[in-house]
C-alpha cells in the first residue's frame, strides 16, 4: 500500500486587518500561491512551529495547517471548499489582493481604502 504524501500550508488571520494571510518565505502574504510549501509531516511541524511564534508575538491569530494540492501552475491551492473560500475571500473595500509587507505585518491596501462612515 503507498501512501500519499499530504501537502500542506499554513494559514491564520493577519491581527489587524483581520484578512486570511498565509505563511511565505518573507513572512506573510494574502496571496495563497505564495504560501511556503510542507511535504510530510516533519515539513508541517516545522512551519506550523515558525508561525506560532508569530501568533505568539500578537502578528497573527488563529494558525493552522492546510491540506493543498499543486495547481497547473505549481502553486498551492487549498483541497477543502472552506480554504478556498478563504485563499479568494476578501473585504470588498479591496479593489485587489491586500499587500501585505514582509516584516511589518500592516495590510497597506487596507489602510489606505478604508472609509470610516
Amino acid at each position: 500500500m503507498t501512501t500519499k504524501t499530504a501537502m500542506q500550508i499554513v494559514t491564520a488571520n493577519h491581527l489587524l486587518g483581520g484578512h486570511s494571510v498565509f505563511l511565505c518565505a518573507e513572512g506573510w502574504t494574502a496571496d495563497c500561491g505564495r504560501a511556503r510549501l510542507a511535504m510530510g509531516a516533519g515539513e508541517a511541524a516545522a512551519l506550523e512551529s515558525l508561525a506560532r511564534a508569530d501568533e505568539a508575538a500578537n502578528r497573527v491569530v488563529g494558525v493552522y495547517l492546510v491540506a493543498v494540492e499543486l495547481d497547473a501552475g505549481g502553486k498551492p491551492e487549498p483541497v477543502h471548499f472552506r480554504e478556498k473560500l478563504r485563499a479568494r475571500a476578501r473585504p470588498s473595500f479591496w479593489s485587489d489582493a491586500p499587500a501585505v509587507r514582509a516584516g511589518s505585518h500592516q495590510a497597506v491596501r487596507a489602510e489606505a481604502q478604508h472609509v470610516s462612515l
